[in-house]
């Protein structure tokens, strides 16, 4: 079997289940699982890696993400122009807290590999965990406006993405507090920040807080 073919196979067998129950819907094609919970979409993605080989090696990494359509309505209604996309945020399985790769040979390893067939159910069981009380969290988690805020105000970046996000939570007061946050980062830190932040920032500041 071909890797791309066992981690279709083996996320089927392990995930399929679970998840469908949950309410999310599985493409082979893509390997990735969506679900829609209120205004959000949640996805979870299996990026195999591309140097896998048959009989050698079949691993793979997964992406947890948040989007909606909410955003680019009212970004294109407030500014007249379509958002870059409609993420509100997501991060590779590493980035997530708590999240545990499996021991494979007695080695902590960065990522599932499956092809040691002695080793695939321990992977896949220790996969399975990860993804339904660690994955699915997170995402649950990010499935909310402010939450969402939060998070790339952690990350130090995209504070005006932030702000929007505030603001359609209706807090303004944490949107302006946010744009301040992000010009004081802008300046200590420009060669850090996309060149276009602190003008983002301005036209949310003028727009919503300086009629």
């Amino acid at each position: 079997m071909n890797p791309k073919d066992l981690i279709t196979t083996s996320i089927e067998k392990t995930l399929l289940e679970p998840l469908t129950q949950t309410g999310f819907t599985f493409s082979k094609s893509t390997l990735t699982f969506k679900r829609k919970v209120d205004e959000f979409v949640q996805t979870i993605h299996f990026q195999p890696n591309r140097h896998n080989q048959e009989n050698v090696s079949a691993e793979f990494w997964i992406f947890f993400g948040v989007s909606s359509k909410k955003y680019l309505k009212w970004h294109l209604n407030e500014f007249g122009e379509n958002a870059i996309n409609d993420n509100l945020g997501g991060a590779m399985d590493w980035n997530i807290r708590d999240w545990e790769f499996p021991v494979i040979n007695g080695k902590k390893e960065s990522h599932f590999e499956i092809i040691n067939e002695k080793e695939r159910e321990n992977v896949l069981q220790k996969l399975k965990n990860n993804v339904l009380n660690i994955g699915v969290p997170f995402l649950d988690n990010l499935s909310n406006w402010e939450n969402a805020a939060y998070k790339l105000i952690e990350e130090k970046w995209f504070h005006y993405k932030a702000c929007d996000f505030f603001l359609i939570a209706g807090n303004k007061e944490k949107a302006l507090r946010v744009l301040h946050q992000g010009i004081d980062y802008w300046d200590k830190n420009p060669k850090a920040s996309f060149p276009d932040d602190k003008e983002k920032i301005q036209i949310r500041l003028d727009k919503f807080f300086r009629k």
